[in-house]
């Protein structure tokens, strides 16, 4: 059958980078599709044009192509119409879909009927947009609470369940699990009268949990397989300690959940190319990166002339990332022999905690709020100890960017950290410094190791080439999709 050897795949996702992100969820949709394209796979995307997003895409020069035809579906006793335009990035073809629906914020604080309306009109439009493009996927390749509709829908909507093709064939789903803490659950109401979905899925077996419609757990249980970002978070979602009460619906479908560890976009995290850096370097010629961390003591308090390490957090500002134990251990800052520099935004309480010590240790902690791209490329460039002690991680990208850019990173023995950081006193070496009991001793611990063995500069330079010499590259990862795809259909 000619879909085994190059089937078409559709991703479908609420977020896309650079034109919009939140989170890692963003990065993959936005990188994944161009190395599967590289392996000679048909993979579209199809993603809501938020505000501001088809601004960005014309501020980055790409040519936008405007369907006279919308994409239609009924939600809610009503149409929902969207305005269907075409780019292409990276010879990745792209929809952006422009509608009322999606002219709030991306993710509302708080779910009901009303607030997750916009992701059902997303995934049903989804399904539907074949007739306007008249390009029809094997697969629909889902991301995430926001579009595990879309898998419900294929099992359980009175219009879609059971739905083929043009050629008679019915699509496949794939869900891929970035982080199982978000399940968008909420109170019943009205949902199956406004979504079309039948009232008997709403039971153990189907979409409902602890009396909530949980979509998340609605598309792990519906789709034709299920993927987890990394290898380790495949295992640790089935069980208690990780995941509660949903480790046991995770651990009744493990027939078909893979951990497929995501990659970077090697071509735009690069050392060697990236023109925000003031000099580019590679792992054979490190002589850039002093100019790096020049350029960002400049815009610290620190003494300009600093020859001691530099440790560097670029994070969301939330306890996920670790601050429960990061917070504790600032008042102990000044006796460690290093700079830190933080850069983020989140909880208010963690960014107050981060003021306040930055003002007290103005010596050796920077605090940048918010989020700024060129100086966080300069903070992965100029730093040498990279900070992720994180409670979860069910991949994490910053530890694999930082080590492409020669910052060496600390982290905690969790998820995806422990998939691509060793610990450089195991046997045979390794490419950073890891801990495994979550508090503040323990990170010390690794911590103080590392900026005693930055004191060594023979030893140091070892460590950082070799996590710059690492391959996170998405070529794997897509090898391994690309046989997920074809086993399913």
């Amino acid at each position: 059958m000619a879909t085994q050897q190059a089937p078409k795949v559709l991703f479908v996702g609420s977020e896309l980078s650079p034109f919009s992100k939140v989170g890692g969820l963003g990065d993959v949709v936005g990188s994944l599709p161009k190395a599967l394209r590289q392996c000679g796979l048909d993979v579209r995307v199809v993603t809501p044009a938020w505000p501001g997003v088809l601004q960005k895409v014309r501020d980055a020069g790409h040519k936008i192509t405007t369907s006279l035809q919308h994409v239609a579906v009924a939600c809610a006793w009503q149409t929902a119409e969207a305005t269907v335009h075409r780019i292409e990035v990276d010879d990745v073809p792209i929809w952006l879909l422009e509608s009322n629906y999606y002219r709030g914020s991306m993710y509302p604080w708080e779910l009901d009927v009303f607030t997750v309306r916009p992701f059902l009109v997303f995934c049903m439009q989804a399904l539907e947009l074949s007739k306007v493009t008249d390009w029809e996927p094997d697969i629909f390749h889902c991301h995430d609470w926001p579009t595990a509709y879309l898998p419900c829908a294929l099992a359980w909507h009175r219009h879609y369940r059971g739905a083929v093709n043009r050629r008679g064939v019915r699509p496949a789903s794939v869900l891929t699990l970035h982080n199982v803490a978000y399940q968008g659950a909420f109170p019943p109401g009205a949902f199956f009268e406004e979504s079309g979905l039948d009232r008997s899925c709403f039971n153990m077996g189907g979409i409902e949990f602890y009396g909530l419609v949980n979509l998340l757990k609605g598309g792990i249980v519906s789709a034709t397989a299920v993927t987890t970002v990394s290898p380790r978070y495949a295992w640790e979602i089935q069980t208690w300690e990780s995941t509660q009460d949903l480790s046991g619906v995770i651990y009744s479908q493990r027939h078909k959940l893979d951990g497929i560890l995501n990659g970077i976009d090697t071509d735009f995290w690069n050392p060697a190319t990236d023109p925000l850096l003031p000099e580019c370097y590679s792992a054979d010629s490190l002589g850039g990166r002093q100019a790096c961390r020049r350029e960002l003591l400049k815009n610290t308090t620190f003494d300009p002339d600093w020859k001691g390490p530099l440790v560097v957090c670029v994070s969301r500002l939330v306890e996920q990332k670790g601050f429960d134990v990061i917070l504790p251990a600032l008042k102990q800052i000044p006796e460690l022999g290093a700079k830190f520099i933080f850069l983020g935004s989140g909880h208010h309480w963690i960014e107050d905690a981060l003021r306040e010590a930055s003002s007290l240790h103005r010596d050796s902690l920077c605090f940048f709020p918010g989020y700024n791209e060129s100086l966080a490329h300069l903070l992965y460039a100029g730093g040498d100890i990279y900070l992720m002690p994180s409670l979860f991680e069910p991949c994490g990208l910053s530890q694999m960017i930082a080590m492409r850019y020669g910052a060496v990173p600390v982290v905690r023995e969790v998820g995806g950290l422990v998939d691509t950081v060793t610990d450089v006193d195991a046997e045979g070496g390794g490419n950073g410094f890891t801990f495994l009991t979550y508090d503040t001793q323990g990170m010390l611990w690794s911590l103080r190791r590392a900026i005693e063995r930055f004191s060594n500069a023979r030893a140091w330079d070892k460590i950082r080439r070799r996590g710059m010499q690492e391959d996170f590259s998405w070529k794997k990862s897509a090898l391994l999709y690309r046989d997920l795809y074809r086993r399913i259909l």
